[in-house]
């Protein structure tokens, strides 16, 4: 990988994922072209991640401002028509930073919408801790700072071990974004709680959703990379580490 196509590098970290079932029908007309739905034992999923992002760079240029904040964001799984390579799209992202929302919308329209997230993490001994909050919603998690590999063909594995996004420009076509890092483990974990209310920031049509698991992810260093030809998919996915 040469870095040409780099776009954004940072750190996206502690990640507390809130996975729900949903009718497959609810999330078609979002599909980017050439993708389908991505089942996990013939239930179509859609999580809720809620994460830090930290040491913002675009195009290797550190953003003033914008090195250590909160996000959140809806996603579903799907994979290609035409090789099968499995990835995500996002339904709606959001961000305390004004200038990430828009530059997400405008230059490569991603669902991003401002949101002042709050984040508050505490440590203590082998224990970690972590608050997102929005108004009267909060997303929590807690657990031990020894983390554990993720064990294929389990839900977790398949709602984290994901690599590529999938956007439908402005054009209608797909664009496919890499999504460079190590592979994720989870932290050894003491109670995670999603707010109920957190549905309440898609459409209504989202609301009876079926929350069926949450999980405390790790994270790492990451890079964001557009236009990869999908051959180098594989050794996008161990070509970087923290």
């Amino acid at each position: 990988m040469d870095g040409n196509n780099v776009f954004m590098t940072g750190h996206w970290e502690d990640l507390i994922i809130s996975t729900f079932e949903v009718d497959k029908k609810i999330l078609e007309p979002y599909l980017p072209q050439d993708t389908e739905i991505d089942l996990f034992k013939g239930k179509a999923l859609m999580s809720m991640v809620a994460f830090t992002f930290s040491k913002v760079k675009f195009f290797g240029v550190k953003v003033p401002f914008h090195q250590k904040f909160g996000q959140i964001n809806f996603r579903f799984y799907v994979r290609s028509k035409v090789d099968h390579t499995k990835g995500v799209v996002f339904i709606k992202e959001f961000a305390p930073k004004p200038l990430i929302a828009s530059v997400a919308n405008l230059g490569y329209n991603e669902p991003y919408f401002y949101k002042n997230i709050r984040m508050h993490k505490v440590f203590a001994e082998d224990k970690i801790a972590i608050n997102y909050t929005f108004k009267d919603l909060k997303i929590k998690a807690s657990g031990k700072k020894e983390t554990q590999k993720l064990i294929p063909k389990t839900i977790a594995h398949f709602v984290v071990d994901r690599y590529i996004a999938y956007i439908k420009n402005y054009r209608g076509k797909t664009v496919q974004y890499n999504i460079s890092h190590r592979p994720w483990d989870l932290y050894k974990t003491t109670s995670i709680n999603s707010h109920h209310n957190v549905l309440n920031l898609l459409p209504p049509k989202f609301k009876h959703a079926k929350l069926i698991t949450s999980c405390f992810v790790d994270g790492s260093y990451v890079t964001v990379e557009k236009g990869l030809p999908q051959t180098k998919t594989s050794a996008i996915r161990t070509s970087f580490s923290t």
